[in-house]
């Protein structure tokens, strides 16, 4: 049903990983958002400029959206949703994990999701009932069924408030599981939950566009996304919890000992 788009994004976005790849050494700006930890750069800009134009150019009848579009999303019945640099601090320091993000929305689902991690030449895609891949091979779960042998990701918060709650449990889940990852991509993290690099991601403070072509892809092979409280994720929370089913529940009864809040959206 969307194979026209999926093919389109796929195409695209290697375009754009490319050139983000080769001007890695020749950032001309980067701004600060929200302060230091939040920052943006001409690549970042450039990058969504290319792929939303192209996008509206193929698709016109389609909403399109990015990070750096500078207003709130609404409406996701038809709509593409992209994190032009996932991992903007990665990037600018000229570390490897970054990866660009494209997912397209039907009624309210990711339907496509695309993550190129152009570095590492491997491009992560799914089309809902279609199966996941890299590189045109189908990806699956880990077979890991034992949270101590685990190994989990997460992502920094920037907020101290969200940095007091989380930096516990990083401490108790340290010593419950084989190792706990930080990368610096919340897409990529995700990814690699789907191709069994890892077996859960979870971070409190994310915003939808960081995650949800990762989303499409992981339900796409089995796996479960939801809120670090155990709700059901969507476009407006703040947090997630992705995994793989084997150790789901062995994971959320540690995370629930700290009774997490969910952050409040703005």
């Amino acid at each position: 049903m969307f194979k026209d788009r999926l093919s389109k994004a796929l195409e695209i976005v290697k375009v754009a990983g490319k050139i983000a790849q080769e001007r890695q050494q020749s950032i001309g700006l980067i701004e600060d958002k929200t302060g230091p930890m939040d920052v943006v750069t001409d690549i970042d800009r450039g990058t969504q400029d290319l792929i939303l134009k192209t996008l509206e150019k193929d698709f016109p009848e389609d909403i399109t959206w990015g990070e750096e579009s500078g207003y709130p999303l609404s409406d996701f019945s038809s709509t593409w949703v992209l994190d032009p640099i996932d991992g903007t601090t990665n990037y600018i320091h000229g570390l490897p994990l970054y990866s660009i993000s494209l997912a397209y929305y039907y009624q309210g689902v990711p339907v496509i999701g695309v993550i190129d991690s152009p570095s590492f030449g491997e491009t992560f895609y799914s089309e809902r009932g279609s199966g996941a891949y890299l590189n045109e091979n189908p990806i699956h779960l880990s077979e890991v069924k034992d949270l101590r042998r685990s190994l989990l990701s997460t992502g920094f918060p920037h907020e101290q408030n969200r940095c007091d709650i989380i930096i516990p449990v990083y401490h108790h889940l340290l010593c419950r599981s084989q190792a706990l990852r930080a990368i610096g991509s919340a897409a990529l993290g995700i990814a690699y939950v789907a191709c069994g690099r890892f077996e859960a991601y979870f971070q409190l403070g994310v915003s939808f566009y960081d995650v949800a072509a990762g989303v499409c892809m992981l339900e796409e092979v089995g796996g479960k996304v939801q809120q670090i409280n155990e709700k059901p994720w969507g476009t407006s929370s703040r947090s997630i919890v992705a995994l793989n089913p084997l150790i789901g529940q062995q994971l959320f009864d540690e995370l629930n000992r700290f009774q997490i809040p969910e952050p409040v959206y703005s």
